[in-house]
């Protein structure tokens, strides 16, 4: 049986759902980390603020998967915060992970010095021993294998014997779980029971993950971080019918979280203030400085119903460029007829330069 170990204000704990104390305690609970990305500006559905608790509450390391801007890693630093109050951690150690990491940056390495070879703690000993959690983001970028492999022992609560030493020391440094006995013959370091790694995993990267091992899967609990409801999405952009919202139809198209749209509301507001340009020129901004570029994934087809969907959002001027920077990002094929005609009838490419890129920028 697991006994958790919570902190009251005086007077005992509040019953029902509470709001979260400003003070340095707090209980790790759904309410507790609701209240927190509350105080934060930050909307997650409860389900899924409920699924993070309960997996690091039970032991799990966690990874959170979806959509580019969905808030993931905004998360990841609430329950890590939320920890801290909690008592379960120090704080948290942030990185990105990138397709070059091997153990050096995970483990640690020797760094060649005057007075010879010095060993220097990786990301994870740096978290372990400073007693905070790990946060790495967009996870599914490195090779796990290279990077993490020395440490799937650990993950299944077995004492691992790492191949380096410090300077002074004669005994090779190991990875002990709290409660295992030590390597013989090794410098331990303690595994606290309640370290943990929250990673991020964008959903459009999903591929990537069965390059994971299933060892190192099994150590996870997945969750899924769900993009906001329409209505939501709305009241953060400023309101049905504020600046912008007419590009959320982009979202029946493709996957993308709240924060493009927010950022995209925010200049389009700021972009209206100047008060020298129509509304169809504002909107053909902003889809070309936030969404163009999101919809690599698409092909030809898919492209062509964007462009449907989004020509009468536009000017005669701006529908064209619309359809040739849509033609241009997609790759999309030159005889292609799918993407409709301007209003004199010409044809879908007319305006192309001779080497099939639009004119103009």
């Amino acid at each position: 049986m697991q006994t958790r170990i919570t902190f009251h204000p005086v007077g005992g704990p509040r019953a029902g759902r509470h709001e979260s104390r400003r003070g340095p305690t707090a209980e790790f609970l759904t309410d507790e980390l609701e209240a927190l990305a509350i105080e934060r500006g930050l909307v997650f559905p409860r389900h899924v603020l409920a699924a993070v608790v309960a997996a690091l509450d039970s032991g799990k390391h966690v990874m959170l998967t979806g959509v580019p801007g969905s808030g993931k890693t905004s998360l990841a630093f609430l329950a890590a915060d939320l920890a801290k109050r909690a008592y379960r951690c120090n704080g948290y150690v942030a990185a990105t992970a990138s397709t070059d990491w091997d153990i050096s940056q995970t483990v640690g390495r020797y760094y060649d010095t005057p007075e010879g070879p010095v060993f220097r703690d990786g990301l994870i000993l740096e978290a372990i021993q400073r007693g905070r959690w790990l946060i790495v983001d967009e996870l599914n970028r490195a090779d796990f294998d290279k990077a993490f492999g020395p440490l799937f022992t650990i993950f299944a609560n077995q004492p691992v014997t790492l191949p380096f030493k410090r300077v002074g020391h004669s005994s090779y440094l190991s990875l002990v779980p709290s409660g295992v006995d030590p390597p013989p013959h090794t410098e331990a370091i303690q595994v606290p029971t309640r370290w943990r790694i929250i990673g991020t995993m964008n959903e459009l990267d999903r591929e990537t993950l069965y390059r994971m091992s299933f060892a190192l899967m099994r150590r996870f609990a997945f969750v899924e971080v769900e993009p906001p409801s329409q209505e939501l999405m709305e009241s953060l952009m400023g309101g049905r019918g504020g600046i912008g919202t007419e590009l959320l139809v982009l979202r029946d198209h493709v996957d993308l979280g709240a924060a493009v749209f927010i950022d995209a509301a925010t200049y389009a507001r700021r972009r209206a203030e100047d008060g020298d340009t129509t509304r169809s020129r504002l909107l053909f901004e902003t889809f070309y400085a936030f969404f163009l570029r999101q919809l690599h994934p698409l092909d030809e087809r898919a492209a062509g119903e964007v462009y449907e969907c989004l020509s009468p959002l536009f000017d005669p001027a701006e529908r064209d460029r619309l359809r040739l920077v849509l033609r241009d990002v997609v790759g999309a094929n030159r005889r292609s007829t799918r993407w409709g005609r301007d209003d004199d009838g010409a044809g879908a490419w007319t305006g192309l330069v001779g080497n099939g890129r639009p004119a103009g920028g």
